[in-house]
């Protein structure tokens, strides 16, 4: 992606070359940069945030606190977890079972209907496009019966031919500011039911997904945060949250764009 890596070690400075004990490969020094603060972890990396202008934080979901996992508060230690909730950027959480899987290959994002975290698949659209991804996207009924095809616009009695127009005014509505070439990344759309969590495991295994993208409202305690939960306990796959933020009114299309 081009961008700036910054490594931020909190509490006493590591002995010897930091890049060296981390394990840095010398063909990745030239992008990074290290930094030695003290201070409370979530304090120091949400000021590093907002001091180097990040797009994108990445750290671990396992923490001191995420050992009792029967407490659904610390399915991620405290430190990761204020972090996702404070932070302006996405991040990128690497699960308690996450097992590394390069290159990437696929993304899967599950859409819920609701504007506030459908924000998700634009920002998936824009990876996939700089990381040649493909893209799935997933709408799951739950069992209970709360969430279903209407949150799409879609009613159980429409014949199946009127789907993808529907699901395509869905995708521009979702992400009006996508480009063609992005959103040419798409290659599936699946419509589930049943438990929300338990259908997007499966889907994620059937689909070997590099990346799951969810967009969420940026509390562990509200909508579908024990989904979530679920998720992040089981997944072996990097989890990039996206929180919803203000859209832009616009984006200027020229050229072939137009």
């Amino acid at each position: 992606l081009n961008g700036r890596v910054h490594i931020l070690h909190i509490g006493e400075p590591p002995s010897g070359d930091p890049m060296e004990r981390l394990g840095v490969p010398e063909k990745f020094r030239a992008i990074a940069d290290f930094h030695q603060v003290r201070g409370d972890p979530a304090t120091e990396i949400l000021a590093a945030e907002r001091h180097f202008g990040v797009d994108l934080i990445v750290m671990s979901a396992r923490g001191a606190s995420s050992e009792t996992e029967s407490d659904p508060l610390k399915i991620v230690g405290h430190i990761a977890r204020e972090v996702i909730e404070k932070s302006e950027s996405p991040v990128m959480l690497l699960p308690l079972s996450y097992r590394e899987a390069l290159p990437w290959r696929s993304v899967l994002v599950p859409i819920s209907g609701e504007a506030g975290t459908d924000e998700s698949l634009g920002v998936a659209l824009q990876l996939a496009q700089q990381l040649d991804l493909k893209v799935s996207i997933a709408h799951v009924a739950s069992s209970d019966g709360k969430h279903g095809k209407a949150e799409l616009g879609i009613s159980s009695d429409q014949p199946h031919h009127e789907y993808p127009h529907m699901l395509n005014e869905f995708v521009a509505r979702s992400c009006p500011m996508a480009s063609v070439e992005e959103r040419s990344r798409i290659e599936d759309f699946c419509l589930c039911h049943g438990d929300i969590a338990h259908e997007l495991l499966a889907l994620i295994d059937r689909k070997q997904v590099s990346v799951l993208v969810v967009g969420w409202h940026g509390r562990f305690v509200a909508g579908h945060a024990h989904v979530l939960k679920t998720l992040i306990q089981k997944i072996c796959c990097p989890l990039l949250l996206v929180k919803a933020l203000p859209r832009q009114r616009f984006r200027l299309k020229v050229g072939e764009e137009i």
